[in-house]
Order: C-alpha cells, then structure tokens, then sequence
C-alpha cells in the first residue's frame, strides 16, 4: 500500500502530537517494511533533519511553489491534496485533527486522529478565534473522514456528541510513550541527575504545560499541609497561569519548596520520573493523559483525576481523585503512602496495565485498518 500522514508535528513538535505522530510512524515502518510512506510536512525542525532517513520506503515530501514555501498552512490545506491525488495513495492519515482539502473526492480512503475537542467543552480556556477555527477543521475533517480514530473512549463520546457523527465512524486506539520510560536507570544514573536539576531528596512530580487546566494549583495546596520535607517539581512550559502559583507559593512560604523546569531534554526526562516518590497529574479535563502513562512505566505511584480519559488509562493501579481535592492528595502521602505492600502491588499493576498501550499492539491495529479500509471500494 502507498500510505500517507500529515506528518507536521512529527517534524516540528517536540512534545504531544509530535509524540504521537513519531511514534506511531516509526512502529509502522518497523512492523510494516512492505509499504511506501509519503509524510508531508512544509518545515523540518533541524533536530528532527534525519528523522526516518534509515528506511528506504519513507519519502518526506515538501511545498515546492514559492507561496506554498510562504505559507505553510495555504499548502497543508490546499496543495497537500492535490500531491496525494497525483500519487494515487490507498490511505492518508491525518495525525493531528485536520486533514488537507480535496482529498475526500478522491480513491484515497481518509483516516484522521482526533486528540481531544476540550476547546468544545471547556470553550473558556480559548480565545474565541481559535476556537472557532478548531471547530471548523475537526468537524470537517471527522465529517470528510472515512474513519475517526480516538485516542480514548472519552474524546469517542465527544465526537459523537459535538459532530453527531455514528457511533460505528470512529474507533478508539490508545496511544503508547517512549520506552525509555520503563528503562531502568542506575542511582549513578539518578543521582547525577538529582544533581544537575538540583532535585530535593523527597519530592511530588507533576509534568505538563503550566496551565489553569492542569491545576497544579491544587498540588501546591496539598504541599503547603505537608511536613516540610516534601517539595514539588513542576515540569512544563509556563503561561499566565504561573503567576498564580507564584503568588500561592510566596505567601505559603514554599518558594524553596518548589522548583519549576522546562525544556527537559528526552533523554533526561525519564531518569527525572524515576526520581520522584509520587506522580501527581489533576488535570480537570484530558483527552488521553501521556504523563499518566509515563509515570505508570517509571513504576512511581500516582495520583490523577477521576474524570475525562484519566481514569481509562489509570484503571484501578492508583488514586483517582477530584481534580480540586488537595486533602486527598495530603491523606494518600501522609498515611496509605506509608502501606510499602499496598503501594507495590499498585505499581505492579499499572506497569501490567500499560501493555494495553503497546505500541506494537497499535501499529497491528491500525494498520488492520488501513487494509480493511483500502479494500472497500468506491
């Protein structure tokens, strides 16, 4: 088959979709070598320059037109389809929520991945025009799609509910994270790293963007009652929203209490989960929840919200939570944390869990698709 991806953020992102679209690539190129793949992207990050170059049947493709170079979103959604067409491909696969325009008039059969649709249900963390340009690509693309692919059951039942689209047009298929989170590092390993960030010795571990949405506000509020050996690494880009905890952390007196990193390098990532003694992810809303995962193959306890997708990925290895419920957050570190049995037979668990997230087991599904889907015919 000749199959091709919106491969933008594969190229360009560093963390999510970009996450996703590597992943999910590399474990078709390696389980599926009989295929040609075409991954269309307008810009290439340099660090990403040799991204795929190892296999022979990839081929990146480009914007050649000036104005295409110009701008990159006039060739994602206008000249992409054109190019598809011209290459007959049997499938394209939009990773990221969108797909180009013209293609649904062609033999090439459309799948798209749709993340989540917060911007729908949780408007008020959108400015207006965002919104309204979201809305408008993923309702297209889940309409013109043959097929939708959720990334939880949570973001299913959202499509069905925003596009009232039929049940049977999407399919949930789970993501998986680097494997270098189940690695296991050495205390050489993790003490050079202590050392380097200049981690606590006992700490809370909270990754992702600084946000209202995530509300690490609440796990400041769970520090402030806990015994002062405790401290807080946040790990993620800062908006607004840190002011906040700013403001909270100096009047509670927690500034030396907390350390705030961002641009963590991939490498370094992982050794930083194994690190911590407890995950804490209280996201209010999530489409699947990647740092969950993450923390589940570093074998760490967690912490996360009983609402939205968290809870899927989670299932019953660790606390689920409301996501404002800062005593719940104080009760489980100062007593069930100190159950050693109960708190391993949990990490046990979830690191059995996370083979549901197989990215093996994905690619398998996936490319079942792809062939069942190039097989119908118009």
């Amino acid at each position: 088959m000749k199959i091709g991806f919106d491969a933008k953020r594969a190229f360009n992102n560093s963390t999510g979709l970009g996450n996703y679209a590597r992943l999910l690539i590399e474990s078709l190129l390696i389980k599926y070598p009989e295929h040609n793949y075409f991954l269309f992207t307008p810009t290439i990050d340099e660090k990403y320059s040799n991204l795929f170059n190892e296999y022979a049947n990839v081929q990146i493709i480009q914007p050649e037109k000036y104005i295409y170079k110009k701008i990159h979103a006039a060739w994602r959604t206008f000249g992409v389809g054109s190019i598809i067409n011209e290459l007959k491909l049997n499938i394209f696969h939009g990773l990221s929520n969108e797909i180009p325009t013209g293609i649904d008039r062609s033999k090439t059969k459309i799948l798209v991945t749709i993340h989540d649709l917060i911007f729908l249900r949780y408007p008020n963390y959108y400015n207006n025009i965002d919104a309204y340009i979201y809305k408008k690509k993923f309702k297209r693309a889940c309409n013109e799609s043959d097929l939708i692919l959720a990334t939880s059951k949570q973001t299913k039942r959202d499509i069905e509910e925003f596009f009232y689209t039929e049940p049977y047009k999407t399919k949930v298929i789970y993501q998986d994270c680097n494997n270098d989170f189940a690695l296991k590092f050495t205390s050489e390993q993790k003490n050079e790293i202590k050392r380097k960030y200049h981690l606590p010795s006992k700490f809370i571990l909270s990754v992702g963007t600084i946000e209202t949405r995530k509300n690490q506000l609440t796990i400041l509020k769970a520090l402030a009652k806990l015994n002062a050996d405790w401290s807080l690494v946040l790990i993620g880009k800062k908006t607004a929203y840190f002011n906040e905890i700013y403001a909270f952390a100096n009047k509670n007196n927690l500034l030396k209490r907390v350390i705030v990193l961002e641009n963590i390098s991939s490498i370094d990532l992982p050794i930083i989960y194994q690190c911590a003694d407890v995950f804490v992810y209280i996201s209010e809303f999530e489409g699947f929840g990647i740092p969950v995962l993450e923390a589940m193959k570093s074998e760490i306890p967690v912490i996360t919200s009983n609402s939205s997708s968290l809870p899927e990925v989670i299932g019953d290895t660790g606390l689920k939570i409301n996501h404002l419920d800062s005593d719940a957050i104080v009760s489980f570190i100062n007593n069930q944390f100190e159950q050693k049995d109960i708190i391993e037979e949990n990490i046990k668990a979830a690191k059995l869990r996370t083979q549901l997230f197989d990215r093996n087991e994905i690619a398998f599904l996936i490319n079942d698709l792809y062939i069942k889907l190039s097989a119908i015919k118009l």
